[in-house]
């Protein structure tokens, strides 16, 4: 496995933290993981929340949290409370801009979870060359990647840590027994980086960064599409090693592509020709991955069943162009792929009902990640669209369904604004369903055998539902009610 040579120093606010004051701004699970480790390094711990006081002490307790070892400050962002601190740790949901934290900036160090993690991890850097960490942002299949790469570096590392924005916090691991490999085989840290992440993170040493793609999102955070775009390139200034980006994505190419750092190896991929990289085709036993690095060319052959779509067979190009650029064998890259079993609420198979396939893609919360999945199908579609929108026009959707959607189900805040996208669309029926639950029974009631139901919504959950992870619990409850209610088995 490959190392780097020069890596930056640890911080000294980072490493001081016996008796300092750290206040935890969001008391969620990030805030809670934060807040475990910090009291166990000798840490005098604030968590500040804009919640209700009981939940939050209750939402803190949930994860581990001994609420009588910090003090919490519950019911609002308290200016004067983040002030007072000598680090902030500012949850990933909340934005520098917020009128408690805007006027530390350039003040007070802001870090983030991940940042005081790996400080612990690592004795504050000294032993930063035995860890070897992978990032991935993006757009779209962040998540997925993630987890495609998380399962080839538990081939090689069975302690592997595979999480950050995708689930588990870097600081809970680390409380809870995580520990550094060694310089020549460094432990795997596998990480998702959401673009709020990114806007914090400073001292995160990356080996092998991977930007799945770029397309308009969370507009209602960034200024313009811009800035969200450079949210995403503030990768760049965090690797180390190698760098991998879509040779496939328009986007990618002109906003990311004339940033690339100098000085880094790279391994993109959904390359064509002969150019390097990592070249996507279809083999006789399933998904080819062409390998071109470093002088030495090789084809890969994955059989997977869970690798559906292009946009799937992308991620694991992703996925391999980091294990190449971290050293890992084809061995350990084949059996990682195989072991790969699908993402919860990403183009998941629920199950077949009457011959009708249903597929839970809760985490399309964008009407890019709808096209995508869309684009995995080739004709019966029965398309559960809805919630809260994003203001991003839904054009591209109604193409992208064209001659493969039979029914479009609408549900939500959203369902006016995509009813008048749909309203000239002659050979897509629209059906006013209101509910996830009532669009499952109106799609159960006409799908026929070799048809799918599929929950793509391309809109946020929050009007309806907790989060995205809830819509897609609702929906699978939903095939095994279909299910029951005809006594078939699935």
């Amino acid at each position: 496995m490959t190392t780097t040579s020069t890596l930056p120093p640890c911080p000294k606010h980072l490493r001081e933290r016996r008796g300092r004051h750290f206040v935890i701004v969001g008391g969620g699970r990030t805030g809670a993981a934060s807040a475990r480790l910090l009291v166990r390094e000798g840490a005098r711990v604030t968590v500040v929340d804009d919640g209700a006081s009981d939940a939050v002490l209750a939402g803190l307790q949930k994860h581990g949290l001994d609420t009588g070892s910090v003090t919490v400050v519950a019911g609002g962002i308290d200016a004067a409370v983040v002030a007072s601190a000598d680090v902030v740790v500012l949850s990933p949901g909340v934005p520098r801009a917020h009128a408690a934290i805007a006027p530390i900036v350039g003040r007070t160090p802001i870090v983030n979870e991940l940042e005081v993690g790996l400080a612990v991890l690592t004795r504050d850097g000294a032993d930063l060359a035995a860890v070897c960490i992978q990032g991935i942002t993006g757009t779209n299949g962040k998540s997925t990647t993630t987890t495609m790469a998380g399962a080839i570096a538990t081939a090689k590392d069975p302690h592997a840590f595979v999480g950050g924005n995708l689930g588990l916090p870097l600081c809970a691991a680390v409380a809870d027994g995580l520990t550094v490999g060694t310089a020549s085989a460094p432990r795997l840290l596998v990480v998702e980086l959401s673009s709020y992440q990114l806007e914090t993170l400073t001292w995160f040493p990356v080996h092998a960064g991977t930007i799945t793609n770029l397309t308009p999102d969370h507009v209602d955070r960034y200024p313009d599409v811009d800035a969200y775009y450079a949210a995403k390139a503030r990768l760049f200034g965090l690797v180390t090693g190698g760098v991998s980006l879509n040779a496939a994505d328009p986007q990618s190419r002109s906003s990311l592509w004339p940033a690339l750092p100098g000085g880094r190896a790279t391994c993109h991929f959904d390359v064509s020709g002969d150019t390097p990289g990592v070249e996507i085709s279809k083999g006789v036993a399933g998904l080819a991955l062409t390998v071109r690095h470093a002088g030495v060319t090789r084809t890969l052959t994955v059989d997977n069943p869970f690798i559906v779509g292009h946009h799937n067979r992308q991620n694991a190009a992703a996925a391999v162009a980091l294990a190449v650029l971290c050293g890992l064998d084809d061995a350990t890259i084949l059996a990682g792929l195989k072991a790969y079993g699908g993402i919860a609420h990403r183009l998941e198979r629920v199950g077949i009902h009457r011959g009708v396939t249903w597929w839970n893609d809760s985490k399309a919360t964008n009407v890019d990640a709808s096209v995508i999945a869309l684009r995995s199908f080739e004709r019966g579609v029965h398309l559960i669209l809805g919630g809260t929108g994003k203001g991003a026009p839904y054009a591209p959707l109604v193409e992208a369904a064209r001659g493969r959607v039979a029914r479009v189900y609408l549900i939500g805040q959203d369902a006016p604004t995509i009813r008048a996208a749909f309203a000239h669309e002659p050979g897509i029926a629209l059906v006013e369903s209101g509910t996830l639950e009532q669009a499952c029974r109106d799609a159960d009631a006409v799908a026929v055998a070799g048809e799918h139901v599929v929950l793509s919504p391309a809109c946020a959950s929050f009007d309806q539902f907790r989060d995205y992870t809830h819509r897609g619990a609702v929906f699978r409850d939903c095939f095994k009610a279909a299910v029951a209610a005809s006594g078939a088995s699935s």
